[in-house]
């Protein structure tokens, strides 16, 4: 958290309550990619297939989602990012939530096909 200004210098404890919330909505980002992806797919079980495409895919909607998420918090003054924030400067958001949210879907739907007991 010392890479955003808001919680920089505070204990875990103080943030605790606004890290679950953030975590929160990142599972609901979670769970619109894998319905934007069964939507697209005309397959509720696309996510659970193991294909690499489908991971692919799932990474690409988490960079856009956090794009996007962290262009509006930005400008809404949701947030701020300290020196710690690497930013990336074709997309003008913070590294961290970029790179965090383009690997978390792809390992929530290989997470939960292992889970399922999926072989294939």
């Amino acid at each position: 958290m010392s890479a955003y200004v808001e919680t920089a210098g505070d204990s875990w404890k103080s943030t605790l309550g606004l890290c679950t919330l953030a975590a929160v909505g990142d599972a609901g980002l979670i769970t619109g990619i894998y319905g934007a992806g069964a939507l697209a797919a005309g397959d509720l079980g696309w996510g659970l297939r193991g294909h690499w495409d489908n991971y692919a895919i799932a990474a690409v909607l988490g960079l856009a989602c956090a794009a996007l998420v962290e262009h509006a918090a930005l400008a809404a003054g949701w947030w701020s990012y300290t020196e710690r924030m690497p930013v990336v400067s074709g997309l003008g958001a913070g590294l961290w939530p970029l790179l965090q949210m383009t690997l978390l879907p792809p390992l929530t739907f290989l997470f939960a096909r292992w889970w399922a007991g999926r072989p294939d």
